[in-house]
């Protein structure tokens, strides 16, 4: 079994007679703020020429389940031009299906429909597993087990003819899956891929405050580790699922590296050599040689402990104060009064709308216009309307308080346009505005804005 690294999380996986692609991101930028790290050698997608027989989804965050990426793969660039792009319908695409009904999350662009995204972008032979079912991959058993998150998200266990691997993706470890290890029919697994989790609570971003009881978070994210290894207690282990950085096009936000990663594959490798377990790590361009129980590691090393120094978490970093003429993209072209407008347009009948009726709760928005100038509303819920404010606001470095105690959010007016204009992806907006509460993910985390992403992607090259 061959394993070839794309970084992060997306792997190529060759048993000899299947070619199985597991989480493609393969471009050099997530988005407009996060990118590579390492970054993406020249000519790696080179392997991928010729297509893949399978595409395994472990769940649906957008550095997993990255639609631009999706849609290199769809198409062959070998055939005519007045032939369809054939690639999309010849290969076969797994996701993990919710048993019930589909429950969005609220991190890393949480609302994609996988299902949705595969038939839009021209994949027509998939499979929609819940996690704990197993799947035949031509020669290989691909077996599921369940995350302990409240989406639909699966660990994969690839058992090839001369090997058996692990992809872990983000999956936080459940019982079931340290049950199934313990048990009698256990399987024996050469390389684990275990998540070195690496996001900090959003408060970080969105709120512009420090992270709290570093120590505490270190250790939580180390013992997590820890429990994963032993469970699996494969004969190697890479930390994985880290495999980016925040730039941002303009170079703002550097900041954030070293505010927002409590545990870097680097410290999760020196936790594995504490521990007494076989560790590498591996980087975009180096591939596995797996069989007999041994693993043989090639390609162009990386200077890892440089590379990840600089995403260390630093408990003396100054996290700065928000500023919406500063933090914003775009321009807005849209009055004020009704982006205002259209946002509690959107926000009644969400289940914010619903818990702020019920407990009386308000919110003061603070719009920043081009031209500098700040402008209140007040978002009345029960009503459905919005209303001019002139209560204390706070200070422009923090969150303030409002007179009678209702929440607050400050943004760009510029920002707010590009959320609305479907240009800017929402979980690529963090930093770009500063809130206590979630109004702005209550309206931008709805399926619906994801649609229009794809939908703009694909009307680029008209499709």
């Amino acid at each position: 079994m061959r394993l070839t690294t794309f970084g992060h999380a997306a792997v190529l996986v060759e048993t000899g007679s299947e070619r199985i692609l597991v989480d493609p991101w393969l471009t050099r930028r997530l988005d407009r703020f996060w990118e590579r790290l390492p970054a993406v050698p020249d000519g790696l997608l080179d392997v991928l020429d010729g297509g893949v027989d399978h595409i395994v989804f472990s769940h649906h965050h957008f550095d997993h389940h990255h639609f631009p990426s999706l849609r290199m793969l769809s198409e062959d660039p070998e055939v005519d031009f007045d032939e369809p792009p054939a690639r999309a319908a010849e290969t076969h695409c797994v996701w993990p299906r919710h048993p019930g009904r589909p429950r969005p999350s609220v991190s890393g662009l949480g609302h994609q429909a996988i299902g949705w995204t595969l038939r839009r972008l021209g994949f027509t032979r998939t499979s929609g597993v819940q996690p704990g079912d197993t799947v035949q991959l031509g020669d290989t058993l691909l077996r599921t087990s369940v995350s302990r998150v409240p989406f639909p998200e699966m660990t994969l266990l690839l058992e090839g003819p001369d090997a058996t691997v692990m992809l872990c993706g983000d999956a936080m470890l459940h019982p079931d899956t340290e049950a199934w290890f313990s048990g009698p029919d256990a399987p024996g697994v050469d390389v684990a891929l275990i998540p070195a989790h690496s996001i900090a609570p959003p408060g970080v971003l969105t709120e512009r405050r420090p992270l709290g009881g570093i120590e505490d978070v270190q250790a939580r994210a180390r013992a997590n580790f820890d429990r994963w290894t032993a469970t699996v207690d494969a004969r190697l282990t890479i930390p994985s699922s880290f495999g980016w950085r925040v730039r941002a096009e303009d170079g703002a936000f550097s900041w954030c590296n070293d505010a927002l990663f409590p545990f870097t594959p680097w410290q999760a490798l020196e936790r594995l050599g504490e521990t007494g377990r076989a560790g590498a790590l591996w980087g975009p361009g180096q591939t596995l040689e797996v069989a007999g129980g041994e693993a043989e590691l090639s390609g162009t090393d990386h200077d890892f402990a440089a590379l990840y120094e600089a995403v260390t978490l630093d408990p003396d970093v100054k996290i700065p104060a928000f500023s919406p003429e500063h933090d914003r993209v775009g321009a807005q072209r849209e009055p004020t009064a009704e982006l205002v407008g259209r946002l509690m347009d959107h926000l009644v009948g969400t289940e914010l709308w619903y818990r702020a009726v019920d407990n009386g709760d308000g919110h003061v928005l603070t719009v920043t216009e081009d031209t500098g100038t700040p402008r209140h509303f007040a978002l009345d819920f029960a009503g459905g309307r919005v209303l001019p404010f002139t209560g204390d606001t706070g200070g422009s470095g923090d969150m303030g308080d409002t007179d009678d105690g209702a929440g607050s959010t400050r943004i760009a007016g510029s920002t707010l346009q590009a959320l609305f204009d479907a240009e800017l992806l929402f979980g690529s907006s963090y930093g770009l505005w500063t809130s206590d509460d979630t109004v702005l993910s209550a309206v931008f985390h709805d399926p619906r804005w994801y649609v229009r992403h794809v939908n703009a992607e694909l009307a680029r090259d008209g499709r």
